[in-house]
């Protein structure tokens, strides 16, 4: 299984390296914010995410104006501002990612095939699959394959419908970015985890 992952971990790079180019090219002039790199409860599925501010914006305006009785006055203006996003840090609804037909979904299919062979074997071997995640990121990251401002950008590990997805996308983010982009992300998120609570709790 360690050799699978060795292994596992040179397909993920060379995915997204190719992935990637194709991203930049829709994204164009756009500046990116954000990398996500996302996996399922299962771990058998991998796909890239980014999003950048503009998409961001347009997102939030979208999103105010097809429900803009649900909001108050208040937090209107905080979404209008910029204080608080509601689409900021939630990989699935960003604007760009890598697709059907991608490398990485190449790589997909290698988890699921391993998964199905042996699913209890597989299972027990959950954090290789993390740290193979973590490491090809690191690597990707240094190489500032998602361009030169790369510095600028925050990165992460998420999980889609999984209640151990904040603690895996903040565990990560310390892991992948300077102290100074984390401790920003950490805020954010969880101002906007407050707003969220606050709202639901109201509603």
């Amino acid at each position: 299984m360690e050799l699978f992952f060795i292994e596992l971990g040179e397909k993920i790079e060379q995915a997204v390296e190719k992935d990637v180019k194709k991203i930049l090219k829709k994204i164009g002039k756009e500046k990116i914010y954000s990398v996500a790199l996302v996996t399922d409860s299962d771990c058998i599925t991998l796909f890239l995410a980014i999003n950048t501010y503009e998409y961001m914006k347009k997102e939030d305006a979208r999103n105010l104006k097809e429900n803009s009785d649900w909001y108050s006055k208040e937090e209107i203006e905080k979404i209008k501002e910029g204080s608080i996003s509601l689409s900021k840090w939630i990989p699935d609804e960003w604007g760009y990612s890598d697709g059907k037909h991608s490398e990485l979904n190449k790589v997909s299919k290698l988890l699921f095939e391993k998964e199905a062979a042996d699913s209890e074997e597989y299972a027990k071997h959950k954090d290789l699959f993390f740290e193979t995640v973590t490491s090809a990121f690191k690597h990707l990251i240094e190489a500032k394959v998602f361009g030169e401002n790369s510095d600028e950008i925050t990165y992460f590990i998420s999980m889609s419908d999984d209640e151990r997805t904040p603690d895996l996308q903040d565990y990560s983010a310390k892991l992948l970015n300077s102290e100074s982009v984390y401790e920003k992300f950490h805020e954010e998120v969880l101002r906007e985890n407050e707003f969220w609570e606050n709202k639901y709790s109201n509603s």
